[in-house]
């Protein structure tokens, strides 16, 4: 059963420079009770994927188009492929329209109107390639205001006990709420202004309780000036309505959760090791009881065997509790012990997906060999480690077609013109962004474990 669902995720960032395209066109979901590791070089965009999850994006961050849906009660809404596909086909219709239109424009440099109609139609089209929740409400206005007429007369007619009528205001409810694309975390942010109380706190209510997320470098995530029990026990009393007493309860039994001796708790950041931090961080941010736990890179700065014991202690945690777990790290090792699905992001893009297991034993995408090559093996054959030649690519100004040729040692004509196509295999259980992935997976994939 899905509990997060990411559509079409676009998030630039705006710099001196221009447009970084962080996050483009990414489609994710995630399980109940799964732990799915994300993987790829420093400045992939992993982070950033992560953080409009979880809604905490920095003020220069802007979602572009895409939806982010969380299911906070686990009951998915059975009605939303409906209402996805009817809007779509709508918005599918407009935009070929305006390419059409874009086609006939006079390209930009013949004349300065052609260079502000092109630039205004380019970014028409762009809006409807993305789609935002609004886009969708504004292709559903019609099936919008008919529900709302249909669920207003149930309700009457349930207020005197039609138990007919009373299912009939549920299923109304329901379509209601597909169509208005309820549950969009970006949609809730985007109408959160600081003024709208009701959305504030309908985000409070997510935030750290359903959502949490472990931060990148435990110790600039912690307050050097206040002791670490302090920090937890403000976290729990933020956000429910308990004494003290009993969050410095919870707080005991989290440290022993991880492994942390209670006597440590009134102790400053700063007397913790670096593994005792990264436990600390894991304490908060279980001390709600999220439904979904995003830990970003949790082994960072840590040596290999407190790296290891980390890991297990997730490992442990997610199995005694059945958290969703979001794991992000650029070492597929660190991930690959625990999780259940690995993705693999390049350039703000996911070009890899599968079972974890099965992205070792079939490889399909050129990155993945690349980074796969660069980690010993303790069990596969022996060979040479390599590293993958270049750099990641400008993401404010990527190459064009796909995005990974300037490094691929695969690339053909058509990699540097077209952007490649997601190739699925038969079973639909394993995706990969590249235009020869079917003659990897003829071959039996790229890495043999």
């Amino acid at each position: 059963m899905p509990l997060v669902n990411v559509r079409n995720l676009r998030v630039f960032f705006k710099v001196k420079e221009g447009w970084v395209r962080a996050v483009d066109g990414v489609n994710l979901t995630i399980d109940e009770a799964e732990t799915v590791g994300l993987v790829g070089e420093s400045g992939c965009g992993k982070t950033t994927l992560a953080y409009s999850i979880s809604q905490l994006l920095p003020s220069n961050a802007y979602i572009l188009g895409g939806q982010v849906f969380f299911e906070a009660d686990r009951t998915p809404n059975p009605y939303r492929a409906e209402y996805w596909r009817i809007a779509e086909e709508r918005i599918a219709n407009e935009r070929a329209a305006l390419e059409q239109k874009l086609a006939a424009t006079p390209e930009k440099g013949t004349e300065p109107k052609a260079d502000v109609d092109r630039t205004e139609l380019e970014e028409e089209v762009d809006a409807l390639r993305f789609p935002l929740s609004t886009t969708y409400r504004l292709h559903l206005t019609q099936e919008i205001s008919v529900l709302e007429r249909r669920m207003e007369q149930a309700r009457q007619r349930a207020e005197s006990g039609d138990k007919a009528a009373r299912r009939a205001y549920a299923e109304a409810k329901a379509r209601l709420g597909a169509a208005t694309q309820d549950g969009d975390l970006i949609d809730l942010t985007r109408r959160s202004d600081g003024r709208l109380r009701e959305y504030d706190a309908r985000l409070n209510t997510v935030r750290w309780k359903q959502i949490s997320i472990v931060f990148q470098g435990a110790m600039n995530a912690l307050n050097p000036v206040y002791t670490v029990g302090d920090q937890i026990v403000e976290a729990i009393r933020a956000h429910e309505d308990t004494t003290e007493m009993s969050s410095r309860k919870r707080v005991e039994d989290l440290f022993r959760l991880v492994g942390i001796p209670v006597d440590r708790i009134d102790n400053f950041p700063h007397e913790y090791s670096g593994g005792m931090k990264q436990r600390a961080m894991i304490a908060m941010a279980l001390a709600l009881d999220p439904k979904l736990v995003i830990m970003d890179e949790p082994t960072t700065a840590l040596d290999v065997i407190t790296a290891a014991k980390i890991m297990d202690e997730v490992l442990r945690i997610q199995k005694r509790f059945k958290m969703t777990l979001l794991i992000i790290s650029h070492d597929v090792s660190t991930v690959a012990k625990v999780a259940d699905r690995i993705c693999v992001m390049y350039a703000g893009q996911l070009v890899e997906e599968s079972a974890s297991l099965r992205i070792f034993k079939e490889t399909l995408h050129p990155y993945t060999e690349g980074l796969l090559g660069a980690f010993p093996s303790v069990t596969g054959e022996k060979r040479r480690i390599e590293a993958i030649p270049g750099n990641p690519p400008s993401l404010l100004h990527p190459p064009g077609g796909c995005l990974f040729h300037p490094r691929c040692k695969y690339a053909q004509d058509i990699c540097k013109t077209e952007p490649p196509p997601f190739f699925w295999t038969a079973d639909g259980k394993h995706r990969a962004l590249c235009h020869f992935s079917r003659d990897f997976l003829a071959q039996g994939g790229l890495i043999r474990a």
